[in-house]
């Protein structure tokens, strides 16, 4: 990788490794409260109920990670096969479905996860466990294929052609239609093997940040915050030089015309004892955080949808200030800036990044370098 951190004039080596030292999740700035998780009243549905066989659900359970599952699919498709694989860093499986000469697939994946570039179609889909994600429509095959959803291990739509082991999983089929994809991708649920059951989809706090929805502020949460930060509540955050503002800025407009949605959060950010190194992504819409706190670093990959950048659990919204953003408390829901910094990474500390960085497509790299 190109040793410039967005463009600042500030350098650091990242040394290229295929073992990843994953650290445990990093909470967000200030002391969470414990909110009580509450269970879905609805009544309990079996895996056995969505057209799974005993010996299917042994297979499942022997694929030894967390899965999801569709709780509906279009009328008439079965599961035919379950298909694993494990490389010795990741595990994955592929559920297969079809229905006479229609086939798609359900991919899980532990890790190792890399983008792809935006299709000639793109579709929204909106999972109530997963988050937010995307159906691409590719001219390649498979020409119907989901980006990855969820915090890890990670899942996504796979349509006819895909397979996951060189082999012909999904082939001599045709696709169903991106509608039908999406509806599926939607109705994915997580999987309690142990039990048999699929889990229910938790009631969330409504001023909690989940990882299916990172509610944007509304207009009158938006005028209180403004009117704190203008009082100087939150303190005065990270002065940036002049001309470290000039770099940013310049880094900032040469990425948007490479990816418009994600560029105006690239850079480094801070709140309280927590720093955000936002990189961008060559995916549409994909952006690459890496999080430090007490020495300690955090990569996940994020999605930036207009004016918000979600990634985990967390949320950051754009409100029209170059170098301040907002973020929810994940205890109180309460609002808190998130300032611009000129901040550098400890460069010991990211050698275990490459490999996330390469699968990501995330870059350091200006456009055109």
């Amino acid at each position: 990788m190109n040793n410039s951190l967005f463009g600042l004039g500030m350098g650091f080596a990242i040394a290229s490794t295929t073992s990843i030292a994953w650290t445990q999740p990093l909470q967000p700035p200030r002391t969470p409260q414990r909110l009580a998780q509450t269970r879905s009243q609805a009544a309990q549905t079996r895996i056995l109920d969505l057209g799974v066989s005993p010996s299917q659900l042994q297979q499942m359970k022997s694929v030894g990670m967390r899965m999801v599952m569709p709780r509906n699919v279009p009328p008439g498709f079965q599961l035919t096969n379950i298909l694993t694989r494990d490389d010795g860093r990741f595990q994955s499986y592929l559920l297969v479905y079809r229905k006479g000469a229609s086939c798609f697939g359900i991919e899980g994946t532990t890790g190792g996860i890399g983008g792809f570039p935006a299709g000639t179609a793109t579709f929204p889909i909106k999972n109530a466990v997963l988050g937010r994600g995307q159906l691409e429509q590719r001219p390649e095959t498979p020409q119907l294929l989901g980006q990855w959803m969820g915090r890890g291990p990670f899942y996504r739509f796979v349509g006819a052609g895909y397979s996951l082991n060189n082999g012909s999983e999904l082939a001599g089929c045709q696709n169903v239609t991106p509608k039908e994809a999406v509806f599926v991708s939607e109705a994915l649920r997580y999987l309690d093997l142990e039990s048999g059951l699929v889990e229910p989809v938790p009631v969330v706090d409504a001023n909690s940040p989940t990882s299916t929805v990172v509610r944007y502020p509304t207009r009158e949460e938006l005028t209180q915050f403004n009117r704190k930060l203008k009082a100087g509540a939150f303190g005065n955050g990270v002065r940036l030089s002049a001309e470290q503002r000039k770099q940013r800025q310049a880094y900032q407009a040469t990425w948007a015309k490479v990816n418009p949605t994600s560029a105006k959060f690239a850079g480094a950010w801070v709140a309280g004892d927590r720093t955000y190194y936002v990189y961008p992504s060559k995916v549409k819409s994909r952006v690459c955080m890496v999080t430090q706190a007490e020495g300690k670093y955090e990569f996940a990959n994020g999605q930036s949808i207009s004016r918000e950048l979600r990634y985990l659990n967390n949320g950051l919204f754009w409100i029209d200030q170059s170098e301040v953003l907002a973020a929810r408390d994940t205890g109180t829901g309460q609002l808190y800036p998130v300032f611009a910094s000129a901040s550098l990474p400890n460069p010991a500390g990211l050698t275990n990044f490459d490999f996330g960085f390469q699968n990501a497509d995330c870059t350091t790299v200006l456009p055109g370098q």
